[in-house]
């Protein structure tokens, strides 16, 4: 027998090792481009809510002025108006933003509330993978999803698909696969906050274009993602067989989805409501029961039309939306206090979610290798059959 001259030659090793470096620098520089995304986004809403505090500082020292002003030139300062500017400066000062006025334990269980809110969108992403075709593990979906979270502050939102995708790779999921998932997850998830938002502020004093706004996202983003639409553009993409994608992408899929997804909203607005009470206000917040679905309505259409800016996390565009719904129960002011203290917040709880999920994967060694062609070859023969 003569041995193939292809086997014996040492060509490959160079290619295989020039590949791995390759992979290895585009990781790193997805890596670079992320966290300078978090670290903008981190640093604008800080100069916001220094800003805001600035703003409250302000309204203190003029009643100060007010009061030395009037004792400079001798003029008589009834004792109760006296009292009064006294009093509202200490309204004042006890609605400052600063460390020691928040409810920190409040903003604990926020956090936790948001975290978990995190978690049904990926059980709808490996749902959906699952019926494309892969096979990931569950660890690799919720990893994959939340590391996907940090990409939404880089321009463009494709960072987000990127991630996604390179974390469903390790158990051979295929990139378009991925992509088709991700979008499926990405639009229903959209298309459910901005129904919940359209319900939610339907009977609210609000401007009519928010509402305006939210049908009209939820029929964009709905749209695309009621099964045949989605067959007909995954056997476009994927040139799958259409009998196979009628068995994989039916109502169940659509509907399961809904439901991910809406468990998703009313974990994110529960989050967003304690975070309100969170911050402190100079004036009385509304009962729990009155707060709760104005808070959700609010925190679902600033995502959702924050998403269809494709600025970075939305930047500006959630908190224009947050404090227009949010001033018709708490006011203009802490409106803008609470939404810069949830952007603060995600970011926060993404960013160490992300790490936790990237140190994870790091140690995990059952992950699939892209450099392993058997393992490649056989996972792909198994999805095929």
């Amino acid at each position: 027998m003569t041995a193939d001259p292809d086997l014996l030659s040492d060509d490959s090793v160079p290619r295989r090792s020039g590949a791995s470096i390759g992979i290895r620098l585009a990781k790193l520089v997805i890596s670079i481009v992320v966290v300078v995304g978090l670290c903008l986004a981190g640093k604008s809403a800080i100069k916001q809510w220094q800003a805001e505090t600035g703003k409250i500082e302000t309204q203190i020292e003029a009643l100060g002025n007010e009061l030395a002003a009037a004792g400079e030139k001798g003029e008589a300062t009834s004792g109760d108006h006296r009292e009064a500017i006294l009093n509202e400066q200490a309204v004042l000062r006890s609605a400052l933003p600063y460390p020691e006025n928040l409810h920190w334990s409040r903003m604990a269980i926020a956090a936790v509330l948001y975290a978990i809110g995190l978690l049904p969108s990926a059980m709808l992403l490996r749902r959906a993978v699952v019926s494309f075709g892969g096979c990931p593990r569950w660890s690799t979906a919720i990893a994959a999803q939340t590391i996907g979270h940090v990409g939404k502050y880089v321009p463009g939102k494709a960072m987000v698909l990127v991630l996604r995708g390179g974390v469903l790779a390790r158990d051979g999921v295929k990139p378009m696969t991925s992509a088709i998932s991700v979008f499926l997850e990405t639009f229903l998830m959209m298309a459910v906050g901005a129904v919940v938002a359209a319900i939610a502020t339907a009977g609210l004093p609000v401007p009519t274009w928010i509402t305006v706004a939210a049908v009209a996202m939820g029929v964009a983003a709905g749209g695309p993602t009621l099964p045949p639409i989605l067959r007909f553009v995954a056997a476009k993409v994927t040139r799958a067989d259409p009998a196979t994608l009628a068995a994989d992408i039916d109502w169940r899929l659509f509907f399961a989805g809904w439901a991910w997804s809406l468990l998703s909203w009313l974990f994110i607005g529960a989050s967003f409501t304690v975070l309100i009470t969170a911050v402190p206000s100079a004036d009385p917040l509304p009962p729990i029961a009155t707060l709760y679905p104005i808070a959700t309505a609010a925190i679902c259409l600033a995502m959702v039309i924050g998403f269809a800016s494709l600025l970075p996390g939305g930047a500006g565009v959630r908190e224009l939306v947050l404090t227009s719904v949010l001033g018709i129960a708490i006011g203009t002011a802490h409106g803008l206090l609470a939404a810069i203290a949830a952007r603060l917040m995600f970011i926060a709880v993404e960013a160490v979610l992300a790490g936790l999920c990237w140190v994870y994967l790091r140690l995990d060694p059952s992950g699939f290798k892209p450099e392993n062609d058997d393992r490649r070859v056989s996972i792909e023969a198994g999805i095929k059959t």
